[in-house]
């Protein structure tokens, strides 16, 4: 047991001297009364170095990026296989740039490299995912886009914690959480296992530590679902998903007066926040799991 002890003091070390990043974003996005311009922000998540960026989109433009996006929703739901799906994504980036809606400081080029950077698979991930019996709305090692209401990112430090805790249960012989933390741990044996460059390696390290939540429930609203659509390409096919949802994976982010439900975890990418608070989100992700309800 004391063995046990110095592994998850050095971990909680660990995790304390790299955090860096915010838990939960909120951005309030509106429509601007010069000139009726509409303001549309971006996120980054799962990698350090990028900002948030903010335009003011015409409504003519707002209503192209909207019809754009319907179409792009279109053409994924036609595809089959996870290589049918990387030039529409990259195509995504493009047009997403010409409205500027890129995250601060990153090029076409990276974000096209972050989200589909999952596009093809190994003879190590395949053996990961042979091994794992999953059941309901599933994917591993996928790339991923959808729209959703109450969908936020948590960033390094909150997400970090939660896997410090999971950790601590597990040696104290509380496993509720127990199937995520091997599953996190056996991720990064995989990022050390392959032939990634070193810098790689540490970004993927910690992308580890960023998510994707969907669904909130709070002291003042109760339980509210998150209600839009998910698309994602991965280890286990194409799945598509439309209507309510909750984030089922074991890796809750609470907060002083709410819980949100993660759903998409290691993700890395970004997430445009629209005037109806409703947010588009384009990535990558190591799993994701989601479910009509909490039970």
């Amino acid at each position: 047991m004391e063995t046990k002890k110095l592994i998850a003091i050095s971990i909680i070390f660990l995790f304390i001297g790299v955090a860096v990043a915010p838990s939960i974003n909120f951005h309030v996005v509106k429509a601007s009364d010069d000139n009726d311009l509409v303001e549309v922000t971006t996120e980054a998540c799962g990698i350090q170095g990028f900002g948030n960026t903010t335009v003011k989109l015409t409504k003519e433009q707002y209503q192209n990026l909207e019809q754009y996006l319907v179409d792009f929703r279109a053409r994924l739901n036609q595809t089959t296989t996870r290589e049918e799906a990387v030039p529409i994504f990259k195509e995504a980036v493009v047009e997403l740039n010409k409205y500027g809606l890129l995250p601060k400081g990153m090029s076409v080029e990276q974000a096209q490299r972050l989200t589909t950077r999952y596009e093809k698979s190994t003879d190590t991930m395949n053996r990961i995912s042979s091994s794992l019996g999953l059941s309901g709305y599933s994917n591993l090692f996928c790339m991923i886009a959808g729209k959703a209401t109450n969908c936020w990112l948590a960033g390094l430090i909150i997400t970090g914690f939660r896997f410090i805790l999971s950790i601590l249960n597990w040696l104290t012989d509380y496993s509720s959480a127990l199937w995520d933390t091997l599953y996190v741990l056996t991720s990064i044996l995989f990022i050390y296992r392959n032939d990634l460059p070193p810098v790689s390696r540490i970004i993927s390290f910690f992308s580890l530590l960023s998510l994707l939540t969907f669904g909130v429930d709070s002291y003042y609203g109760g339980t509210v679902a998150s209600v839009g659509w998910i698309y994602t390409a991965g280890l286990l096919g194409i799945k598509n998903y439309t209507g309510s949802f909750f984030g089922k994976i074991h890796f809750p982010v609470i907060d002083y007066f709410a819980t949100f439900y993660t759903g998409a975890f290691g993700f890395t990418g970004f997430k445009i926040i629209f005037p109806d608070h409703s947010s588009q989100f384009f990535g990558t992700a190591l799993r994701v799991k989601i479910s009509d309800s909490l039970s």
